[in-house]
């Protein structure tokens, strides 16, 4: 063998030496940076199911059902709303927690949450509207009810039998109890006369809010509502 051949044999072993080395390197890199997407998508899922999981710091004895605030109440106000409709989600994260502190933590407004599932956003709304009173069986409605509205971001993939159920372990609900009540339809008789009840009241967009009996023009004007409100408060004598 001449000396340039056994150069050239050197070299092209340490070559592939050389790129087996940045193979696995290129592998290590990947492999962690793997990793690190199913740590952060973990935790994003963990922060999701909390952020859901938070209720109002209200006594338990005011958490009853698809009900908020003291039984006792003198004012009571109905949010007729769709799970899937983007103007109740709104109303959720911007006027509901304005209500329940100038209001419901006083003692003052009791809030009651109607189903009123659109027909535009079937069949998803529907299926949020049972899965929420599922979740209800369980005592969760509030939490449930919480998480439901963010799965709009998915559309009607958000609203599916399995993404429901997913929604319970999130929660840390009995999924298959969940998933048989679901199964059963146990609620549908009664979500489509809620639907009916607000068609009867002449209810025809969501969300449609009522303070003690006098339907809002505007259910995202506080201003409004205050006076609605300090009105029945002054009648009742409160």
């Amino acid at each position: 063998m001449t000396k340039s051949s056994a150069s050239s044999i050197r070299g092209t072993k340490t070559r592939r030496k050389t790129d087996n080395n940045n193979i696995g390197i290129w592998i290590v890199g990947i492999s962690a940076a793997i990793v690190l997407v199913v740590v952060l998508a973990v935790a994003l899922s963990n922060r999701t199911a909390s952020i859901a999981a938070e209720v109002p710091d209200l006594p338990a004895e005011w958490l009853v059902g698809t009900t908020m605030g003291d039984p006792e109440a003198p004012v009571t106000i109905q949010a007729w709303e769709d799970f899937m409709c983007p103007a109740c989600r709104q109303w959720t994260s911007t006027v509901e927690p304005q209500l329940i502190d100038q209001y419901i933590k006083t003692g003052q407004v009791r809030l009651e949450f109607h189903q009123f599932p659109l027909s535009i956003h079937a069949p998803g709304a529907d299926m949020g509207a049972m899965a929420s009173l599922c979740a209800n069986d369980q005592g969760a409605f509030w939490p449930y009810h919480n998480r439901l509205f963010p799965a709009q971001d998915q559309g009607q993939a958000g609203f599916t039998i399995d993404a429901l159920v997913r929604y319970a372990d999130e929660l840390g609900l009995d999924s298959r109890a969940l998933m048989e009540c679901m199964s059963s339809l146990k609620y549908r008789d009664q979500v489509t006369a809620s639907g009916n009840e607000a068609l009867s009241l002449g209810l025809n967009a969501t969300p449609s809010v009522i303070v003690n009996g006098t339907k809002m023009t505007n259910p995202f004007d506080m201003n409004e509502m205050k006076a609605l409100i300090d009105s029945a408060l002054a009648a009742s004598g409160s």
